[in-house]
């Protein structure tokens, strides 16, 4: 992995396909930091690719990835979702201070996967979701006002950090006082994903893993005291298939899970929307004038800029894609973000079209047994969330000379790290 990341160059072969060039990295920072060129030449060079030193497939076309998701039986999700799946040693020792990991939504199969998924399904329904526009509407504007007199704002820390942390907050019903400490937990639960980390930092996020846990067992003995209109107390009431009540494991993981899903990919999905909405002033006109396009924009931004790039599945047996042999116990990566660019999918894939015919057809919350439980909350956040920046902040444009658009560094997950925006004052 060292010599990967540190840039060595590697002589490129895939069987059938035509030679990439010998310096092809895709784990390397510069293309982790703006991937979608080397998307692009897997997609016409090698679209089912595997990682020089590292060993695991890359899989980028729109076809095959759909492919992949639509057939859990060959393609396990049952593995660690990271990079690097095995930890150090260290890393070990701290995490064996707390519950053991366990595979219950995101790193599980049918029929587990389908059992662990019907008990939280509920909460997420397009319907249940709806009912909580009113509030999002609430603390979107209660952000908004805190800054709509200065006539500037850094989106991701004055609000879209902050829109769906809440939210989250709420729905598991923790006091807002301690969501920084969520934040930090959430940060350090993805920062291990992408493969961009220290062993130092590697180290930190095994015991903020400990101090999520310690925190979140407690609040599951006071519900178990007192019992609430909330998430946490619904998974204390909550049992697979009748047979019996989740162990605080099994808890804690799917809380983990719901935590950084809830709110790391939407704060991404909002600042990258605005991104593209300013630096495309033609489509924020539209936008503007028609607010009804909202909806619509917002699946264009998760296709253009899929806020969980890709993730991780496993063969079962030995089989192929595309022509090339996988065999079993491979690792393989579906790159979400390069089918959503796939031209044979997506006309003149790299534009902004707010009007874009087939946006929804984007992978970005996956396809099949694994489609992200929390799609309907996350379209309702950063719409209502469009809505009300484009509505109170006239004039919006990019701040001068306080940007340099850079993206956390992750092969996983993509973000930007800040985002200064100016506009009239209100």
């Amino acid at each position: 992995m060292a010599e990967l990341l540190s840039g060595k160059q590697h002589e490129v072969t895939v069987a059938g396909q035509s030679q990439l060039p010998s310096d092809f990295n895709p784990l390397s920072p510069e293309n982790v930091a703006d991937p979608y060129p080397f998307y692009r030449a897997m997609r016409q060079h090698a679209p089912v690719y595997q990682v020089p030193g590292v060993g695991f497939f890359i899989v980028s076309r729109y076809g095959d990835i759909h492919h992949v998701l639509s057939h859990p039986e060959i393609y396990s999700s049952r593995q660690p979702p990271g990079v690097n799946p095995r930890p150090s040693e260290a890393v070990m020792e701290i995490l064996a201070q707390g519950y053991p990991p366990m595979d219950t939504l995101l790193t599980n199969d049918p029929p587990a996967h389908s059992r662990f998924r019907a008990l939280v399904n509920k909460a997420f329904s397009a319907r249940r979701v709806a009912t909580l526009e009113p509030k999002v509407r609430q603390i979107a504007n209660a952000l908004i006002d805190r800054f709509i007199g200065a006539g500037k704002v850094e989106l991701l820390s004055q609000f879209a950090i902050g829109l769906p942390l809440t939210v989250i907050a709420d729905a598991l019903g923790v006091p807002h006082s301690d969501m920084e400490a969520f934040k930090r937990w959430s940060d350090d639960a993805v920062a291990q994903l992408g493969g961009m980390i220290d062993h130092q930092r590697q180290l930190e996020c095994a015991r903020s893993y400990i101090e999520f846990q310690r925190y979140f067992e407690a609040r599951l003995e006071e519900r178990m005291a007192t019992p609430r209109d909330d998430l946490t107390t619904d998974l204390l009431n909550a049992r697979l298939e009748g047979t019996r009540s989740l162990d605080i494991a099994e808890m804690l993981s799917i809380i983990q899970q719901l935590l950084v899903a809830g709110n790391e990919t939407t704060t991404n999905l909002i600042a990258s929307a605005m991104l593209l909405l300013v630096r495309n002033p033609d489509q924020m006109k539209l936008v503007i004038d028609d607010p009804s396009l909202i909806p619509n924009m917002i699946e264009e931004a998760l296709r253009l800029e899929s806020p969980v790039q890709g993730l991780f599945r496993l063969a079962k047996s030995a089989t192929e894609i595309a022509g090339v042999k996988i065999p079993e116990g491979a690792r393989l990566v579906v790159m979400y973000a390069s089918g959503n660019r796939d031209e044979a999918e997506f006309s003149d894939p790299d534009r902004f079209d707010v009007r874009r015919a087939n946006a929804r057809d984007h992978l970005a919350f996956g396809q099949g047994e694994h489609f992200c439980i929390g799609a309907a909350l996350a379209r309702l956040e950063a719409r209502v969330a469009l809505e009300r920046l484009l509505a109170r902040l006239p004039d919006l444009r990019i701040a001068a000379g306080k940007n340099d658009f850079a993206h956390t560094p992750s092969f996983i997950l993509r973000g930007l790290k800040a985002l200064h925006l100016e506009f009239k004052p209100g």
